[in-house]
């Protein structure tokens, strides 16, 4: 039998197969030895057996795989932000939209809480990221604003929130999926910052896909990405880096770069292009003491 994980907890996982009949299964023990671990949608084929719901036997071939938080074949992801407080982490933005360049999965960019809006900050986001070309919607879980458009872009799709704490990410999802009822952090007044609610990574079948939420927010592992690859992951600079003198151009310093001039005109965000030079210094950092 074939099926698709929807949550693991402990050892053991719930299938769902086609006949959209759920099994608790547990893991061949191969899998351990192998260093596999199966993670909610991943494919999977499992056996049953008398007295016991089932065994996972094999994993079928991914197309992608989030590390933090462990998910698989995701096909789009959506980025969530608030348009208040907190304060946008825009850095953990770029490195998501990375993550999402590098997987092959499409990055849906979402500033909620409009219904509070900082007109400001709100303009500020929506202009860093338009050169980009990726999807933005500002929505409210409060009002309902926005959420038929993005409930449009999760049919038929395995989709997965990540952000900030405390950005409304439980909310949104409660507000796109009521039965869901999932539990809602808020904001720490001493803090001003989330506290984490969600435990787990799980499915939730929806329109023909399913809904994750993720446990705090996941981080790029840059571990394996060198310096010089990393304009290539940014849309609004790859199309214009033929034009530099150097092959292996980094945008930075060097003479007769295509992408620099861009910061005189609204084909790059001057504040994002900065980011970027923060990254790749934290990848020559890393190149530098890879040895170590």
């Amino acid at each position: 039998m074939e099926g698709l994980i929807l949550k693991g907890v402990g050892s053991f996982y719930t299938v769902l197969d086609e006949n959209r009949t759920e099994y608790v299964c547990k893991a061949s023990g191969r899998f351990r030895k192998e260093g596999i671990i199966p993670v909610p949608g991943d494919r999977v084929s499992f056996q049953r057996k008398a007295g016991e719901d089932g065994r996972i036997t094999e994993i079928l071939p991914r197309k992608n795989l989030l590390i933090r938080p462990a998910v698989a074949n995701v096909d789009k992801l959506v980025i969530v932000m608030a348009a208040s407080a907190p304060k946008p982490d825009l850095l953990l933005v770029d490195k998501l939209l990375l993550q999402c360049e590098i997987a092959g999965i499409v990055p849906i960019l979402v500033l909620n809480k409009c219904d509070e809006r900082d007109e400001g900050l709100y303009a500020s986001v929506l202009r860093q990221y338009a050169p980009t070309g990726y999807t933005c919607y500002g929505v409210s879980a409060h009002t309902g604003e926005g959420l038929d458009a993005l409930k449009n872009e999760i049919k038929g799709n395995v989709c997965c929130f990540a952000g900030q704490s405390a950005v409304g990410k439980s909310s949104l999802l409660n507000a796109i999926l009521p039965e869901l009822s999932l539990a809602v952090g808020g904001l720490s007044r001493k803090t001003d910052r989330g506290r984490h609610t969600t435990r787990h990574a799980e499915l939730w079948l929806a329109w023909g896909g399913a809904l994750v939420d993720t446990p705090g927010f996941s981080l790029l592992d840059t571990e394996t990405m060198e310096p010089e690859d990393l304009a290539a992951f940014y849309p609004e600079m790859r199309e214009y880096a033929d034009g530099c003198r150097f092959a292996k151009c980094l945008h930075a310093s060097e003479p007769d770069c295509a992408v620099k001039p861009l910061l005189n005109t609204d084909s790059l965000s001057r504040e994002r292009y900065e980011r970027y030079l923060e990254i790749l210094e934290e990848l020559k950092e890393k190149r530098k003491h890879k040895y170590d």
